[in-house]
């Protein structure tokens, strides 16, 4: 016996916690939580990722027990429950990752036909550095997320708790700054016309 729920009547535990009986819930999280955790793990690629899905799984069962339908046994249900999440966090991150490539697509494209395509990767950090400093602060946060940490548009509405529409639009304005600003440095950098 854990958490005051009988191991041994799966129907028992679902119907309490169908009626909201917090023990229920938290043995069903105990038994089920880690085993999820490894499965979207191999999934998404990321513990941390897959431990976020796999709590909204949790999240949504707790908050939709009411309606809960569970058809054959609930290890099932919440392995397809995780894994549906995990599909559908795979499929927005395939998004936002065209998204982006499209973007910086068209930044080198705008860089490019205006011959101010960065001499090095240096000169390149350099503007990102710059900008960075001067882009207000939730801006910021996002592009360094993005830039810094690698994460892609969805990780980066979770943490920051904002939408995925904000963050794409920070990042979008954070794209157009700094093609505003690799121009203009690369003009400080002409000589004077005479």
């Amino acid at each position: 016996m854990t958490s005051g729920v009988c191991i041994d009547d799966e129907s028992d535990v679902l119907g309490r916690l169908i009626r909201g009986d917090p023990s229920a819930f938290n043995f069903v999280f105990e038994q089920h939580f880690e085993p999820l955790t490894r499965f979207v793990a191999r999934m998404v690629d990321s513990q941390h990722v897959a431990a976020e899905l796999v709590q909204d799984v949790f999240l949504r069962v707790w908050s939709g027990r009411s309606m809960l339908q569970v058809r054959g046994d609930l290890r099932s249900y919440l392995r397809r429950a995780a894994r549906n999440r995990a599909l559908d966090w795979l499929r927005r991150e395939a998004l936002h990752r065209a998204w982006e490539e499209s973007s910086i697509h068209e930044a080198s494209i705008v860089l490019d036909s205006a011959g101010q395509e960065p001499d090095t990767m240096e000169e390149l950090r350099e503007v990102l550095t710059r900008m960075l400093s001067i882009m207000p602060q939730r801006r910021r946060a996002v592009c360094e997320l993005r830039w810094h940490e690698g994460l892609g548009p969805s990780a980066i509405a979770k943490r920051l708790g904002v939408s995925v529409k904000t963050v794409e639009s920070h990042l979008t304005r954070g794209l157009s700054d700094m093609r505003a600003a690799f121009v203009g440095i690369r003009r400080e950098q002409l000589p004077a016309q005479t």
